[in-house]
Formats: structure tokens, C-alpha cells, sequence
């Protein structure tokens, strides 16, 4: 393929992908920004080959776009599921002290649909006897990879959860994680139902994105993130091998293919994660001795 060829495909490729998620800041000249993704690799014409193959499947939500699915997911808890609202509570599946994409969800769910903030609890919060006057807890999440996360906290809660009709809306699920929880929950007598916008499967599938020579591409691209990170990662091919290929307006999730996101001074990801941090949370091991050496110093003064 000629350059010319490749630019020609990048520019149909691209138009292809806005006509598919609508244009926002993120995805403005989203031509160039692609064709710049690609050109990082310079001569590797056969990566360059699996990326653009990869972008065609990407999915990317603009706020526009969420809150449309967010009108459509209580479409289907007032209109088919109909439950009773007295009994039913919204909440969030933690899985930290950060405040995060959960909360903002579950926020933007609620303003959208006109839900009254008496109507959405931390589970971890409520005590075990409020439980007997509810009847189901819906959770607003945006994707669910591997499931471990949602896991854990069930089995956190299991002895409240278990009083109660669990109903998870996600806007992306795994197929994998799918399976695995669905396991879990009917092992552990949970009544869980998941209900998503998008089940999907992992990039480098059979018979999915790549025909042919998909473990081949996944290989490729395997050892391409390894030589991004330069040591152990979790993150290879998006968190836990989870080869999710969605973004979403405020954020990468790290289900995704990590060079979609990795960001360093040698690559920059299509769609880069937004890992600034506070002050608090690049403190170093040894800071402790340096406040003691700094005090020490201030001492002596």
C-alpha cells in the first residue's frame, strides 16, 4: 500500500467511525489524529495494519450518545421490568476510596431521569435491617471486564445483597466477564440480573475483528505493549488481557488495548488515559525520610 493509499484509507476509515459515534472535542479531526497514531510506527506497516482493522470495531461515547443510553436504560426498568420504585434503590459498585467513572454514572443517570438523590445509597453504608424494606438495588456502571471488581463486592456485601433483587446496567460488558459472573452469582444464590448496551468480545477473538491469523495479530500487538511498558504489566493488551476497544468522553478505561492509551514521550495513545494525580498520591517511600531530614534541618536552623 502506497502512502497515498493509506491516507486515502485513514480519511474513509475515519469518517467512518464519526458517522458511527457523532463528532465531540475528542474526536474532532479525527482523520488527522488517527493518521498520526499510525505514523508513530514509521515502517511497521503490519501493525500499522492491525490498528486501523482495530479502529473499524472501536467504540467511542460521547456524552451525547451516554445520555441518550441513559434514557433508555430506565426505559427498560420503568417499562419492562416495572419494579415498584417504594422498594428499589440506585447505588454504585465500589471498588476504592476514589471517587470514580461509577459515581459519575450513577450521578448523570439520576439528573437525566429526574431520580431524587433519596433514592441512591452506598450500599456499604445501610445497615442489614434496611434491607427488609428493599426490594431491588439497581447499579449504573460503564464497563465490566474481567468481573473480579463487581465480584469482590458482592462478596463484601453477600449477606445484604442476597435480601435483594440485584439488576447491573452497564454500558459495555465482556463476554468473559458475562460468563464468569454468572457463575458467581448462581454458586452464591445471588439474583443478579446484567443488562448492557454492548456484549463485547475481546479484540483478537476467532472469527471476529481478524478472519485469519488473529492469534498471529495478537502476538504482534503483545509484544508491542510489552516494549511500551518495559516490564511486568497487568495493563498488557487493556487490564488483566481484558482487549477491550471502547473510550469514553471523560475517559480510557484500562480494559482497553493499553497502546490505545499509553501515553509516555515515544507514544501517544488514540484515545489517552487521564492519569494526572494530586500531590497526596505521588508521595514516595521514602518521603517519610525526607520530611524527617527537612524538620531535622529546621530544627537545627
Amino acid at each position: 500500500m502506497t502512502e497515498q493509499q493509506q491516507l486515502t484509507e485513514i480519511q474513509i476509515i475515519a469518517t467512518s467511525c464519526i458517522d458511527r459515534w457523532g463528532e465531540d472535542s475528542k474526536t474532532q479531526n479525527f482523520s488527522g489524529k488517527l493518521g498520526r497514531f499510525v505514523n508513530q510506527l514509521g515502517p511497521n506497516k503490519e501493525l500499522g495494519r492491525v490498528f486501523l482493522d482495530i479502529v473499524k470495531y472501536y467504540n467511542y461515547y460521547s456524552r451525547e450518545r451516554l445520555d441518550q443510553l441513559m434514557g433508555e436504560f430506565y426505559n427498560v426498568i420503568v417499562n419492562e421490568l416495572k419494579l415498584d420504585e417504594n422498594f428499589t434503590i440506585y447505588s454504585r459498585i465500589e471498588d476504592d476510596s476514589k471517587i470514580d467513572s461509577s459515581n459519575f454514572f450513577l450521578e448523570e443517570f439520576k439528573i437525566l431521569n429526574n431520580i431524587s438523590n433519596h433514592f441512591s445509597y452506598d450500599i456499604e453504608k445501610l445497615d442489614i435491617e434496611d434491607f427488609d424494606n428493599i426490594q431491588n438495588v439497581i447499579f449504573i456502571d460503564d464497563i465490566i471486564g474481567s468481573g473480579k471488581t463487581v465480584e469482590t463486592f458482592f462478596k463484601k456485601n453477600k449477606k445484604k445483597l442476597l435480601k435483594v433483587n440485584c439488576y447491573i446496567f452497564c454500558i459495555e460488558l465482556l463476554e468473559e466477564g458475562k460468563s464468569h459472573l454468572e457463575k458467581f452469582f448462581k454458586e452464591n444464590d445471588f439474583e443478579c440480573e446484567m443488562i448492557c448496551h454492548n456484549l463485547h468480545k475481546k479484540a483478537f477473538s476467532e472469527n471476529h475483528i481478524f478472519q485469519e491469523n488473529f492469534k498471529e495479530n495478537e502476538m504482534l500487538l503483545r509484544d508491542f505493549e510489552r516494549d511500551l511498558w518495559r516490564k511486568k504489566s497487568k495493563n498488557i493488551l487493556g487490564f488483566e488481557n481484558s482487549q477491550a476497544i471502547v473510550s469514553f468522553f471523560r475517559n480510557t478505561p484500562n480494559n482497553t488495548l493499553s497502546s490505545f492509551w499509553f501515553e509516555n514521550k515515544k507514544w501517544r495513545g488514540l484515545f489517552p488515559r487521564d492519569d494526572r494525580k494530586p500531590a497526596f498520591k505521588k508521595v514516595k517511600k521514602n518521603a517519610v525520610k525526607y520530611n524527617v531530614k527537612k524538620m531535622e534541618n529546621s530544627v537545627d536552623g
